[in-house]
């Protein structure tokens, strides 16, 4: 996945920031990692919303507002970390990359540069801002590849593993193989008339479930287009068809046939020539799906042992006070 290409999501994230137009942080040193500061303003350009939503849940609490802040803080110090890491491999987001992943990000949502710049700026998030987060997200997933991805071995057992979770994940497409059967109700019916035409259907599904082949029953009687396809319908997954009809269809099992069905245009009956499971591909097919789905279950935690390790190492300093336990 190209760089540009995973930072496009940050049109959707970072549009919706919108700093509280009264909120005035007063500056402070809020953490040193290895001489690099974080100051309590960074804290809240990055998490004020999450601040203020702990806060309230918390009772809005000098105590809660605390321990928020010490979460964003946290979060701050593992970004500092991966950004050392990063320069320290020389690794690090040059302007090239930058300027080719705004115009990316720019073309693909139908935009040049200086409208996508407008865009950020009229929910009133600085371009600066806007530019330093996108770096920051650049940075974790060189990070990721350069770091983490090398420490995730994923072993065949592990694939096969999750093949056969994909098999048998109880999630995956109904597909169904239909017949029908189609009787018109002209233009102006009463409903004298429709009541007839649903008691022909009646009739005809009853011939079906006496044992009747649904292929001749259809061949005689269909009025549509299904009959001289020997009833055959066609082969849907479900939520294909008109809500009407699917619900129906997808009610039945295999052989079974619907009552009649009402619509605007004409009755239906739905048969199920058959109802089942949308198989599983086969597994060299999806294997390279499978491993980026393994990598991505294991990631994060990888990323964290990494932080765990690389946090005692460094010299982390935080200078806001964990809050009294009486407030």
């Amino acid at each position: 996945m190209s760089l540009a290409g995973a930072a496009l999501g940050l049109v959707a994230s970072v549009l919706v920031h919108v700093p509280s137009a009264d909120a005035a942080v007063v500056d402070r040193v809020a953490a040193v990692v290895n001489d690099d500061v974080i100051v309590l303003s960074e804290v809240y350009d990055l998490g004020e919303d999450y601040i203020e939503q702990k806060t309230t849940a918390g009772g809005n609490t000098p105590a809660s507002r605390r321990l928020a802040e010490l979460e964003v803080v946290e979060s701050l110090v593992q970004r500092r970390l991966i950004s050392q890491e990063i320069t320290r491999l020389g690794l690090d987001v040059t302007d090239l990359e930058m300027d080719r992943t705004i115009d990316d990000i720019a073309s693909r949502n139908g935009m040049d540069r200086d409208t996508l710049r407008s865009e950020v700026e009229k929910t009133g998030l600085p371009w600066m801002e806007y530019k330093a987060e996108l770096r920051e997200n650049l940075r974790q997933m060189k990070f990721n590849e350069a770091v983490i991805r090398p420490r995730i071995a994923v072993d065949e057992d592990e694939l096969l593993d999750a093949y056969k979770r994909l098999v048998n994940a109880a999630d995956r497409p109904v597909i169904a193989e239909l017949g029908a059967i189609f009787l018109t109700v002209p233009s102006g019916a009463d409903e004298a008339a429709r009541a007839r035409i649903r008691a022909t259907a009646e009739a005809t599904r009853a011939r079906i479930d006496a044992g009747e082949d649904f292929a001749t029953v259809a061949r005689e009687v269909d009025q549509g287009p299904y009959g001289a396809q020997g009833g055959k319908m066609g082969t849907y997954k479900q939520g294909e068809l008109v809500g009407t009809l699917d619900a129906v269809a997808f009610a039945l099992t295999t052989g079974q046939t619907s009552a009649p069905i009402d619509t605007p245009q004409g009755v239906f009956l739905l048969h199920a020539f058959s109802v089942e499971q949308e198989g599983a591909a086969p597994f060299d097919e999806v294997r390279e799906k499978l491993f980026d789905q393994v990598y991505s279950e294991r990631i994060e935690s990888e990323v964290d042992q990494w932080y765990s390790g690389a946090r005692r190492q460094a010299a982390v300093l935080i200078k806001l006070e964990s809050p009294d336990p009486a407030l």
